[in-house]
């Protein structure tokens, strides 16, 4: 009789609770549907806390992670999937988790994580065939990390695997004409404005000269009217600083136009990427 007892209590018991969680799900689900995705991933991690369920645990860990990502929390979803990754879900289950990791990895800006995290799953999954979204982020982060010449490797699979039409325009044809920031610093070190002036900037090259030779020359006249000590401490002294500052400057205002060129090639080949994956 006891024994009986017990049996009926511990099946009344797992059909509670597996009507709380069912309960749990769907008030994170209503939670997310209407925005409110703090709320939802607590409720969410709750389920995580509370259930052993893998079916449950899963549903879960992907609802708090599509929560983390609706909040801009990229990086905290790419941390939360790698937890979760360790557990011993099922092989289909797995890869959904990791490729919703990725997608995280590319928001976040991690591109380096998103490229190693995209060539490991032919290992980890060589049953799933790539898809054309994967393909497409790996396109986008070769992009943003200027690895063009493989982009364009990359850009030209995900074309054939589309059946789009590879005599199209190709993006990588023309590439963006990338400046040294190594010779900026060596033409403004020998000549005052060169660099700033190699840099496209032919104002801020101008200016660079007329108050290097400024300092330079308030230096030379001090010291022919021997007033030596205003000649060095501040003829030398401005002439150093303002050319010092000005081979800063130089390698600055390159990075700055090789940015802005490699932006610019990036958002249009972009566009063109995202239009092979609608």
């Amino acid at each position: 009789m006891t024994t009986k007892f017990y049996l009926i209590c511990t099946f009344l018991y797992g059909i509670c609770s597996v009507a709380k969680a069912q309960d749990i799900f769907t008030t994170a689900d209503s939670l997310f549907m209407s925005g409110k995705f703090l709320s939802a991933r607590v409720a969410y991690e709750r389920v995580l806390f509370t259930n052993d369920e893998p079916a449950a645990r899963f549903a879960a860990a992907l609802g708090k992670a599509r929560c983390l990502k609706q909040e801009s929390l990229y990086a905290s979803a790419v941390t939360f999937l790698n937890t979760q990754i360790q557990t011993d879900y099922a092989d289909s289950l797995l890869y959904q988790l990791r490729h919703e990791q990725i997608l995280c990895a590319y928001l976040a800006g991690q591109f380096e994580n998103t490229l190693s995290l995209i060539e490991r799953l032919p290992y980890l999954h060589p049953d799933v065939s790539e898809t054309p979204l994967l393909m497409a982020v790996q396109v986008l982060a070769l992009n943003e990390l200027q690895r063009w010449n493989e982009a364009a490797i990359a850009y030209r699979a995900l074309a054939i695997h589309v059946h789009a039409d590879t005599t199209h325009l190709n993006p990588y044809q023309q590439l963006p004409h990338l400046k040294s920031e190594k010779k900026a610093q060596l033409l403004s070190t020998f000549i005052p404005g060169a660099g700033q002036l190699y840099a496209g900037k032919p104002g801020e090259a101008a200016l660079s000269i007329v108050v290097q030779s400024a300092g330079l020359y308030f230096g030379i006249t001090s010291f022919l009217q021997s007033y030596y000590l205003s000649a060095w401490g501040i003829g030398a002294g401005l002439f150093g600083s303002f050319h010092m500052g000005g081979v800063r400057r130089a390698q600055i205002l390159v990075k700055q136009l090789n940015q802005k060129r490699a932006s610019t090639f990036n958002v249009q080949t972009r566009k063109q990427v995202l239009e092979l994956v609608k």
